[in-house]
């Protein structure tokens, strides 16, 4: 793991995705409470397939049918889950 703060990323930029490439990961440091990662993306991963759209179809028709849990709200959630 490389963390750098945000100008030592702007100085170090070709070298900081060369990291990313090897399968190093990156956080980027802005300020004292703001961190970022690197991840490359690819192809695949900007575009919705045949079979994501069908996996999507299928969520959309289950929470039509009832099929999904539905909590009002974050403590309706965590009750729910405290209960497991």
């Amino acid at each position: 793991m490389t963390s750098l703060s945000f100008s030592d990323f702007r100085k170090n930029m070709a070298s900081s995705f060369d990291l990313v490439d090897a399968g190093e990961r990156v956080y980027i440091n802005r300020g004292s409470r703001k961190m970022y990662a690197i991840i490359p993306v690819g192809d695949g991963d900007l575009t919705i397939t045949p079979a994501l759209e069908a996996k999507i179809e299928k969520a959309r028709q289950e929470y039509r049918d009832g099929q999904t849990l539905h909590f009002e709200n974050a403590a309706a959630a965590q009750k729910w889950m405290d209960e497991l």
